[in-house]
């Protein structure tokens, strides 16, 4: 990958003294990409730059852009993993992103709105494309800027690290049937192993491991009151390569195995009718 320029902040041309122009910061690692945008962009908003997703979300944290291009394919932190970072964030979450990418599949789309965008711009990039869907969204996001918004945390007073733990339990709670192990938790997170262990550690007192486990057991306790699944299927729902293994684990912390739970929620609920 080419080396990259400093980071840098670009103003529009001619807007001293008039009301500032909308502040866009562009994510994307290469070089030539960024040049493009950039020209096309400048004479009508300030522009920021980034080349990486972890200079990407400081960034983001600390300029409150107002709109936010981001391509997928970063070097560090996947751009769809940087879009949950983003919206777990208060300081971030209303700032609109859309995703640029030259994998414009459906599935792709779909999932990057799922994480929160906005839209979705293909590359190679259409010049008026580009520019009518950032007048688009900024306008939105005008608008919903003028209605009274809830408290958000001052920057000062929230941990740095919150937002990050946050989009990690998001992610192990939505992928409890999938997960492979630290390493995928921490690849999301844009964090090594190591301080993804230390995170837990420092704010939980649980290790990625052990909150996974207890996780598994308490969606299948919800599991098991809430819905007729069998057992089997509770198991495999939450995770457990088989129910054996959950039943086991549903026993150390409940003292019954996940079929005698159940019946004595059937059993409760008849003697109270």
């Amino acid at each position: 990958m080419a080396e990259n320029p400093r980071p840098m902040t670009e103003q529009m041309p001619g807007a001293s003294g008039l009301a500032a122009a909308a502040l866009i910061l562009l994510i994307d690692d290469v070089p030539e990409e960024l040049r493009w945008l950039t020209a096309l962009l400048k004479s009508e908003y300030r522009l920021a730059l980034a080349y990486d997703g972890r200079s990407g979300l400081q960034r983001a944290q600390a300029l409150r852009p107002d709109l936010i291009l981001l391509d997928i394919g970063l070097p560090d932190i996947d751009g769809q993993a940087l879009c949950r970072l983003l919206k777990a964030d208060p300081l971030t979450a209303a700032i609109p992103v859309l995703f640029v990418s030259a994998n414009n599949a459906p599935e792709q789309r779909v999932r990057g709105l799922e994480l929160g965008a906005v839209d979705f711009i293909s590359k190679p990039f259409h010049p008026e494309e580009v520019l009518a869907r950032v007048r688009v969204h900024l306008r939105l996001a005008e608008r919903l800027a003028e209605r009274p918004a809830p408290p958000m945390a001052d920057a000062a007073s929230r941990h740095p690290e919150a937002p990050l733990l946050q989009v990690a339990l998001q992610f192990i709670r939505q992928h409890l049937a999938e997960l492979s192990g630290v390493a995928q938790v921490a690849a999301q997170v844009g964090l090594s192993e190591k301080r993804l262990l230390a995170l837990f550690r420092e704010h939980l007192g649980l290790t990625v491991s052990g909150f996974i486990s207890d996780e598994r057991v308490r969606t299948g306790q919800r599991l098991l009151e809430q819905t007729l699944m069998s057992v089997q299927d509770v198991a495999f729902a939450v995770g457990f390569s088989n129910p054996g293994n959950f039943a086991t684990a549903f026993r150390e912390r409940h003292g019954l195995s996940p079929q005698a739970y159940r019946q004595a929620l059937h059993d409760n609920k008849v003697l109270s009718a």
